[in-house]
């Protein structure tokens, strides 16, 4: 089987060196290296993404706060705690 390669032109490389451009400016925005990483880069954690992750805390904490209330309600509602003495009894 023959193996191809694609043929740019002036368009072609035009548009390779753009699109090279666009993602060099955005690795130098919000990527930093790090050599643990697979792809040799991390996502850099600016004021943006502090604010980002601060809200998202806040969301869980709520929604996780919630769900304790509604847990306990049942709890109270539905369950008695039972001695294991007293289970093994009956």
């Amino acid at each position: 089987m023959s193996e191809y390669k694609l043929k740019l032109g002036k368009t072609g490389s035009a548009v390779v060196d753009t699109y090279k451009k666009v993602e060099q400016k955005f690795i130098d925005r919000f990527l930093e290296e790090d050599e643990t990483s697979e792809s040799g880069y991390t996502l850099k954690c600016g004021k943006t993404a502090e604010i980002v992750v601060g809200v998202y805390k806040k969301i869980e904490n709520s929604v996780v706060g919630t769900y304790k209330k509604v847990e306990d309600g049942f709890v109270n509602a539905f369950l008695e705690k039972v001695d294991s003495d007293s289970e093994t009894q009956q």
